[in-house]
């Protein structure tokens, strides 16, 4: 989802071996949402803070179900395209839950964001199905070090 470009490549002088490789900037050209994830490692003398950015539900939902003692998920923002929010322009949010909609006709998203808005995104009409499989893929309460 992300593009890096090497004029973009920060040097980092050898200070930490050849890993990490840092960006100044990163390109996307995907108008889908995707989340910014704040996480804790409480592995450390000291906390470490890191933001991540996700390209896509499946991989939020094994971050989360993968979270363990001393990795913790502080928040989680969805960054959304203006044709989903239909805000005219792309938008971050605190998200407070994802619902999976799936039948045999496709897939849709429900992100519900804070100020109990909600936004569409897939196959819509599978959403209004009657009898398509609904799951929670995200809820904020499935955050360990839950805050907004």
């Amino acid at each position: 989802m992300f593009l890096t470009y090497q004029q973009a490549k920060v040097d980092q002088f050898g200070l930490f071996g050849d890993d990490p490789t840092t960006w100044s900037y990163v390109e996307h050209n995907i108008h889908r949402p995707w989340f910014y994830v704040v996480t804790t490692d409480q592995d450390e003398d000291f906390p470490l803070h890191s933001m991540l950015m996700i390209s896509n539900d499946q991989l939020l939902r094994a971050l989360v179900d993968s979270q363990r003692d001393g990795l913790l998920l502080e928040s989680v923002l969805l960054v959304s395209p203006d044709h989903v929010n239909k805000s005219g322009r792309w938008m971050m949010e605190p998200l407070e839950a994802i619902t999976r909609f799936e039948s045999s006709v496709g897939v849709a998203y429900a992100y519900q964001v804070l100020g109990n808005r909600t936004y569409l995104y897939g196959d819509t009409e599978v959403a209004a199905q009657e009898g398509a499989q609904c799951e929670t893929w995200f809820s904020i309460s499935m955050l360990s070090g839950a805050s907004l």
